[in-house]
């Protein structure tokens, strides 16, 4: 509990040197063998949060650490060595704030070796510990965000392969009952997949989002009404909104649920009832960021949407691992992914999330880019898909096999490879109507060989499909030429996906 956790040279001593310069040196205190305090400076009263005029002295030291058995820990370790360097001391300061400081110990003793006193050397490194973690915490969002990416990006191609061919045996399958519940069985399971897999592409910032610029006063109002219909008896529930707050640029529909998944896992933590106030307001981020805040946010203007939590007490631990997958599920009552996919959709959408806990009370912020308000108008689309022929290009087999059969059903010519170069000699020697690429082949993007083939058939309709976010490449084309198919997706809506462009 009391050994140095970091050496020389290490960022711990870059921390001690920032304390130097911001603390204005070390605060320096002298307790008794026992815990009180014989003696203290004026830098150790401030550091501490003191009122003015206090006297430290005849204080139980106690009263400061976090966890008071670790005050018996240490002076045992300085009666043995007579000296500690470098201890990292979890405080509390007089108002109940907390207080990281590192701490070097002296004992002093008489003449039969008994310990006396000791003397304390206090440096606060609060601020910098913070700036530390959240560093840590974000390194490791990305690392494990990379990881569940990937991991629901190869399970949607299962999913769609489990989907389709349920799918497809259900149009073809006999109406024995007990194969049409087991079909019924599967499909419903498949769907449950897909909508895990979708949280996990959240938390890995590579879900298909359809951002558009919205009100955020209209989504605030929509959670509110239906947390006061939902839990109105049990949480006090309101709104503190600025009139004039700007729009921004989101997926509206997953930035609700966004909120709605913050507000239920607060309400879980708040047994005893409480109150959920959501707050906005517009923020302008300048250079002075910085001096005010422990994390960087790029300079520019933003709407502020805060959720206040009060009667939700977070510790430490909590605060820092709020946002990780699995953390704090109870009992499964919750989705364990819900706070790690709002995590991933606030960063996936440009914007910044971080929590604050304070005394019974804790604090939501998300920042969103502020953005002009744009629409576009619906499209109505015709039915009979018309005859024509498809080139299918997907590195996966078992998709493939799914597509090709799906396509065949449907009436049209199919044509089928398992990579870019396969596909570009198949289409030398074809006509083609339709390309259905996988976004992510072996060698080249799919995304990609589907433009470039846009230049021997200027009138082909491109039907990209995978996993992750819709591909820029995309978005540069018209919607009638070209359209993103997210997996996993079922064999009637890929079908009706490719009809609908061929009749544009």
């Amino acid at each position: 509990m009391w050994a140095a956790k970091d050496g020389p040279g290490t960022g711990l001593e870059q921390a001690l040197r920032l304390s130097r310069l911001d603390e204005g040196g070390a605060a320096c205190v002298t307790i008794s063998a026992g815990g009180r305090v014989l003696e203290c400076d004026p830098a150790a009263a401030r550091m501490l949060r003191m009122p003015a005029g206090s006297d430290l002295r005849d204080f139980d030291v106690r009263r400061f650490f976090r966890h008071p058995d670790q005050l018996t820990e240490t002076i045992r370790a300085v009666q043995v060595t007579g000296l500690i360097e470098n201890w990292d001391g979890d405080l509390v300061t007089f108002d109940g704030s907390p207080l990281r400081a590192v701490v070097n110990l002296v004992g002093d003793f008489d003449e039969s070796r008994v310990l006396v006193a000791v003397r304390a050397s206090l440096f606060n490194i609060t601020e910098w510990s913070r700036v530390h973690e959240r560093k840590l915490l974000a390194q490791r969002f990305e690392t494990v965000g990379r990881l569940a990416g990937g991991i629901a990006h190869d399970f949607n191609n299962l999913l769609t392969v489990i989907s389709g061919h349920a799918e497809c045996l259900a149009m073809t399958a006999t109406a024995d009952p007990a194969t049409t519940r087991s079909l019924t069985a599967i499909r419903e399971s498949a769907a449950r997949g897909a909508a895990l897999t979708q949280r996990l592409l959240a938390f890995g910032r590579r879900q298909v989002l359809l951002p558009r610029s919205v009100d955020p006063r209209d989504l605030i109002l929509t959670v509110e009404g239906d947390l006061r219909r939902t839990f109105g008896r049990r949480i006090a529930v309101g709104v503190d909104l600025d009139p004039t707050v700007r729009s921004v640029r989101v997926d509206p529909e997953q930035l609700e649920r966004a909120l709605g998944t913050i507000a239920a896992h607060s309400i879980d933590a708040m047994p005893r009832g409480g109150a959920i106030t959501f707050r906005m307001r517009d923020l302008t981020v300048d250079a002075a960021w910085p001096q005010t805040h422990s994390f960087a946010v790029a300079e520019g203007h933003y709407v502020t949407i805060q959720t206040v939590c009060a009667g939700m007490t977070l510790d430490r631990d909590a605060e820092h691992r709020i946002f990780e997958p699995f953390h704090g599920r109870r009992g499964g009552s919750r989705d364990a992914l819900g706070l790690a996919a709002v995590f991933g959709l606030i960063k996936q959408s440009g914007g910044y999330i971080w929590v604050d806990a304070e005394p019974a009370q804790t604090v939501f912020t998300i920042l969103l880019a502020a953005e002009p308000v744009a629409t576009t108008a619906p499209r109505i689309l015709p039915l009979d898909p018309p005859a024509a022929t498809v080139l299918v290009v997907d590195d996966d087999d078992d998709v493939r096999g799914l597509l090709v059969s799906v396509l065949k059903y449907e009436g049209y010519s199919v044509l089928a490879a398992s990579s870019a170069e396969q596909g570009s000699r198949l289409s030398e020697t074809n006509g083609i109507d339709v390309l259905v690429a996988d976004v992510g082949l072996n060698g080249v993007r799919g995304d990609e060989f589907a433009v470039a083939l846009l230049g021997t058939y200027p009138d082909m309709k491109l039907v990209c499909i995978s996993g992750d976010s819709e591909p820029g490449t995309l978005r540069a084309l018209a919607p009638d030429r070209a359209v993103f198919l997210e997996k996993p997706f079922s064999a009637r809506q890929f079908s009706e996906q490719v009809g609908a462009l061929l009749r544009q």
